[in-house]
């Protein structure tokens, strides 16, 4: 589940570019970079569900990312993910362990502070439609494919972006395996005023939590 949480963060803001094959999605995500390019950090509250009808799954959760430069913060309902420049530290509350990792080790897809570049090539994208919402706001809907599909564990991703803010409203990543994560973006703050702190290890604040260094 964490995985799927981290490639959210990814995926949250642009999906960015890609081999767009599609000149209306083309337009739609070179104007999600413009924007993107402007933010120096962020602050996002999401919720999520994941379903595989053939499993049976259904799994709620709500996260809130913080990121700035290469730190970041993700919290979700059962795990707390920093990265303070040096290290990353995981933390399952289930198990009330902390995992201090390389971040060399982890996964450039799933690295929250490359959202607005990671996806610059490898996708071709499709422009679906434009619709209003029950709410009132007009979205853009986008289909997104790897171009390499045998190294993603996704084979489709659907975006609906808010096409007066310029941000994705709600992410759909289909999985190979069945499983379907629906992202739903509640409240983003641009530029949001983070301090160091906030990407800082706290080891005080995980009381008895064992850690287990695997650097």
């Amino acid at each position: 589940m964490t995985k799927h949480f981290l490639l959210f963060t990814s995926l949250l803001l642009t999906l960015v570019g890609s081999a767009q094959d599609d000149p209306k999605s083309k337009a739609v995500i070179d104007k999600l970079i413009t924007k993107s390019r402007a933010y120096t950090s962020f602050e996002a509250d999401f919720s999520s569900v994941l379903i595989n009808n053939q499993s049976k799954l259904n799994v709620k959760q709500e996260g809130n990312v913080k990121a700035k430069g290469k730190l970041f913060r993700l919290t979700l309902t059962d795990n707390t993910i920093i990265h303070d420049g040096k290290a990353i530290y995981t933390y399952s509350k289930k198990s009330n362990e902390v995992t201090i990792s390389d971040p060399a080790d982890m996964d450039k897809e799933m690295d929250p502070t490359k959202i607005f570049s990671i996806y610059e090539q490898g996708f071709k994208s499709q422009f679906v439609e434009e619709k209003k919402e029950a709410d009132g706001t007009v979205v853009q809907v986008l289909k997104l494919f790897p171009q390499e599909p045998g190294k993603r564990p996704y084979h489709t991703v659907i975006m609906n972006v808010d096409k007066n803010k310029v941000e994705p409203r709600v992410v759909k990543v289909l999985y190979k395996d069945g499983n379907e994560v629906t992202y739903t973006l509640k409240k983003f703050t641009p530029n949001a005023d983070l301090y160091d702190s906030v990407f800082t290890f706290d080891k005080t604040k995980f009381p008895g939590a064992d850690i287990n260094d695997v650097r």
